[in-house]
């Protein structure tokens, strides 16, 4: 299964991706987290210790939570936003961390968290039409050092024009059939 999780507060993007997938065979479930209440995290640590694996924050992420970590496959859609993401996928990636080896350790000099269960895939879509060549830089680089963290494979995609269905399918192809 491919979880989709977009802000689509500018576009309809996470369900022309959902219907891309669909058409290359790849069932997914879609999320706009611009229309659910996720709060920031709060930094406890409960979700590395006393409550291992579980945020304690009241809110639509443990609506999500169990869609990710069941997925094999997780797509993060975002406008750029300074080379980031917006703040509504920023939370979520925060939140992710629930999902996370309560452990740290370095791999090849890297500080390593790692994702609990076999096998993620993370790829992230940038929509960035009017975004510079250092944003694009640093939202490649974003991608490239979350995906080292994890411990995942992966790859991060930059559209100029989300209403490209080419590109959409592109995307869609290399996603389901990685």
């Amino acid at each position: 299964m491919t979880v989709i999780i977009s802000d689509d507060s500018a576009g309809d993007w996470g369900r022309l991706l959902e219907e891309a997938l669909s058409r290359a065979g790849t069932k997914s479930r879609h999320f706009a987290v611009n229309t659910l209440d996720i709060r920031p995290c709060s930094g406890c640590g409960s979700c590395s210790g006393k409550t291992y694996g579980r945020c304690i924050i009241p809110d639509d992420m443990q609506l999500l939570l169990p869609h990710i970590a069941a997925c094999r496959t997780l797509v993060l859609l975002s406008p750029m936003v300074f080379g980031g993401v917006s703040h509504h996928v920023k939370r979520v990636m925060d939140r992710m961390s629930a999902l996370g080896d309560p452990r740290y350790y370095l791999r090849d000099g890297e500080l390593v968290k790692g994702m609990t269960g076999p096998g993620l895939r993370y790829y992230m879509v940038g929509i960035g039409n009017t975004s510079s060549a250092a944003e694009r830089s640093a939202f490649l680089s974003l991608h490239e050092e979350n995906r080292r963290i994890m411990d995942v494979e992966g790859r991060a995609f930059i559209l100029d024009d989300v209403r490209d269905p080419a590109a959409m399918r592109q995307i869609a192809g290399e996603i389901c059939c990685a």
